[in-house]
């Protein structure tokens, strides 16, 4: 009686998803109580830790239903094989969804060695899951191909809801697979079964696919596709999946962001940060955070910017970490479980070398600069793999430009080159478009009919760019982080078969290692380059270009005891505008703006020696320091430069000394500075008193003397 009960049990239990939600999890438990209450039947601690770990599944307490699921399969007998085959599948979702996947791909590849015990149910319910799986690891043909598996399986027995979740993965896969109006139709065909059926939950992500499937396309209608991401975020609200919320919301501000809907964009954006972590999921984390930084660069907000850059290097650093260990520990347990011969060949290769793709993949992230570094990385490549020529070529998406600039051979340094893969045709291109690996050991001119067109290759530099170096061995692998193609890792040699399949492993194995170690690469050079232009922007003013106050404490008390040192001349040089307010007022600001740029302009270009320095000193006024120069010659560039302002002939209507924009010059030029206390502010002081005599002349002039300091003199009062 105990044997029939516990069938009947796990009858139920096998069309757990008609009973979604958890409402329908209670509807379930009772059920069950039932059964074992008309059969005077305990519940085995098996099944208790199975339903608690269900229920805490559904209630997104994932921790805690890890926990009840491998107490489930420590109490398993024998006779539940089923039951442990079951939680291997829930199991395997979980963790693929954290991004685990080498403990996912684990638990899945217990549940297809075990396939044959599986029903029509149970079968649909493992191609769902797994199929969902191949998606994540952007595997879309063999995604596509096991939920089509899954569909038929659940249509044969009538189980509509794992029908309605296979059709949302056929769907997805074929939108990545290029083939949008398939993918959509199924996708809605999988809506109409989630509504016609009450499910929210799968009625909600049915309308997430499908912004998210047309966001690939740009056949469809931006308020179509802004509608099914709204959409999905109302139907989400009504039903608790973290997950599937949390990947329709940073694709939808991704979409809001590309189409310049900022505004809300940031608000999405906002509302996802506390709630999406980096150690759970980095896909989603990456993709918030680029689209931060995007919203940040757009508004001009270096401070913001750096600030999440500096968070997502940080999170990819931890990634890769992250990645490298489990990928390492991943490998040696391939190589313990591996019983195929071939396959044991191959593990056992990648274990010897594993040591140093790992070594290659640091010493790249924690280089500043990957260029000097190619002949230490070209030396530990060449211990793995037979090497003519190794070469990483970086994808600017913005640009689809394929940049070869970091490639070495035997000689030394390859010469850089690049490909518009919008227009152009090569190898590296095709790897870039199809984000897959070419791999040939012999290499015809007929080798390249997929890749290159026969009509093109007189154009352009396919894998073959020195023509003196034949080649017949070659692998090229995408590099790839998330769904972002970073660049292309490229190896090849002269001599025919060269590279096994251990060796394409090894090298894509390469290529997933120096992904995120690139990333960090371009973050810090980002970084790097705001930190200059922030450095510009503190030293210099926006308006003129010229060095500012801030700048002008600095360089002047320092160049005035570097004069006082060497008993070389300091020339200050006091400008004013003359009746530049009349100017401002009479044609407005923007007028004045472009005066003061004009007259700054003509400055530059007048005192332009190293040993010129010019300042913005307020408003109007500027100041320029002139070390190591004559009097003659400071005194020729201002006549220089009250011809450059006249040529400029601005109007000055409310000017009282000439009909146009005119300046008033006072400039002292220091010699035998013979004291290191002399003040940088006495030197400016005497300048500015020459500059008062130029306007008590009338303006328009300037006023140049020669003095000699030796001692410290009182302040003057003009």
């Amino acid at each position: 009686m105990s044997s029939d009960t516990l069938h009947k049990i796990q009858a139920l239990l096998a069309q757990m998803q008609i009973y979604y939600g958890v409402e329908g999890l209670l509807r379930l438990e009772s059920a069950i109580e039932n059964i074992c209450v008309e059969n005077d039947f305990p519940l085995p601690p098996a099944h208790k830790h199975f339903l608690a770990g269900l229920r805490h599944d559904r209630l997104d307490q994932l921790d805690d239903a890890i926990q009840q699921y491998n107490l489930c399969l420590s109490h398993c007998t024998s006779t539940d094989k089923l039951l442990s085959l079951h939680v291997h599948i829930l199991m395997g979702s979980i963790y693929a969804d954290r991004e685990d996947y080498h403990y996912a791909h684990h638990l899945y590849s217990y549940v297809l060695d075990n396939a044959h015990f599986l029903d029509n149910n149970y079968r649909a319910f493992a191609y769902t899951n797994i199929s969902d799986f191949h998606l994540c690891l952007k595997q879309y043909e063999s995604a596509l191909k096991l939920a089509s598996l899954g569909e038929q399986s659940a249509r044969a027995v009538g189980n509509h809801v794992n029908q309605s979740i296979c059709l949302l993965n056929m769907g997805y896969a074929l939108g990545h697979l290029g083939q949008s109006t398939q993918a959509v139709e199924y996708i809605k065909q999988a809506k109409h079964i989630a509504h016609s059926a009450n499910n929210t939950r799968v009625e909600a992500i049915s309308n997430g696919y499908l912004a998210q499937v047309m966001a690939l396309s740009d056949s469809f209608p931006l308020n179509t596709v802004l509608d099914y991401f709204d959409q999905a975020e109302e139907l989400f609200k009504l039903v608790i999946d973290t997950h599937n919320r949390q990947e329709n919301l940073v694709y939808y501000a991704q979409y809001l962001e590309k189409h310049g809907l900022d505004e809300k964009a940031e608000r999405v954006c906002r509302e996802l940060t506390s709630k999406i972590d980096a150690n759970s999921n980095f896909s989603f984390f990456e993709i918030l955070y680029s689209t931060l930084i995007r919203l940040a660069e757009k508004q001009n907000l270096q401070s913001e910017v750096i600030a999440l850059q500096d968070t997502l290097i940080k999170a990819t650093k931890a990634a890769l970490e992250r990645s490298q260990d489990k990928e390492y520990s991943a490998i040696l347990s391939n190589v313990k479980q591996s019983t195929a011969a071939q396959e044991r060949l191959l593990l056992a290769q990648m274990e010897e070398y594993i040591g140093l793709i790992t070594e290659i993949g640091q010493h790249i992230a924690t280089s500043d600069c990957i260029k000097p570094q190619l002949p230490f990385i070209f030396d530990k490549i060449s211990a793995i793999f037979p090497t003519d020529e190794f070469g990483i070529a970086l994808y600017d998406n913005s640009t689809q430009v394929l940049s070869y600039d970091y490639f070495y051979d035997r000689d030394g340094f390859v010469d850089s080159t690049s490909i518009d893969c919008n227009c152009e045709y090569s190898v590296g291109s095709y790897v870039v478009q199809t984000n897959t690996t070419v791999h040939l050991n012999h290499i015809v001119e007929e080798s390249f009919d997929v890749m290159i067109p026969t009509e093109e290759r007189h154009k352009v530099e396919s894998i073959h760019r020195n023509n003196s170096k034949p080649v017949q061995s070659i692998i090229l692998t995408p590099i790839t982080l998330g769904k972002r193609v970073l660049g292309v890792l490229s190896i090849q040699h002269k001599l025919a078969d060269q590279y096994q399949q251990y060796h394409r492993s090894l090298f894509e194995q390469l290529a997933s290692f120096i992904a995120i170690a690139l990333e960090n690469h371009v973050q810090k050079q980002r970084l790097q380059q705001v930190n200059k232009q922030l450095e510009v922007l503190s030293q210099t003013d926006p308006l003129s270009g010229l060095y500012n106050r801030y700048q002008l404490d600095t360089i002047g008390p320092k160049l005035t005891l570097q004069a006082a040192s060497t008993d070389n001349n300091l020339a200050v040089i006091m400008i004013d505008i003359d009746y530049y307010k009349g100017f401002n007022d009479f044609y407005g600001h923007q007028m004045g703006d472009h005066a003061l740029t004009e007259v700054a302009a003509r400055m530059k270009n007048t005192f332009s020696s190293s040993n010129d320095h010019l300042f913005r000193y307020g408003g109007d006024e500027f100041l320029i320091l002139c070390y190591d120069q004559s009097l003659q010659e400071i005194e020729n560039k201002l006549v220089a430069l009250q011809e450059s302002i006249e040529s400029l002939s601005l109007s000055n209507p409310r000017s009282a000394c000439s009909q146009l924009l005119t300046l008033s010059i006072g400039a002292v030029n220091f010699m035998h500075i013979g004291s290191n206390h002399i003040g940088f502010d006495l030197l400016c002081n005497l300048a500015d008193k020459e500059l008062y005599k130029s306007k008590q002349s009338g303006r328009n002039t300037y006023s140049i003397v020669g003095r000699t300091i030796s001692a410290p003199l009182p302040t003057l009062e003009i």
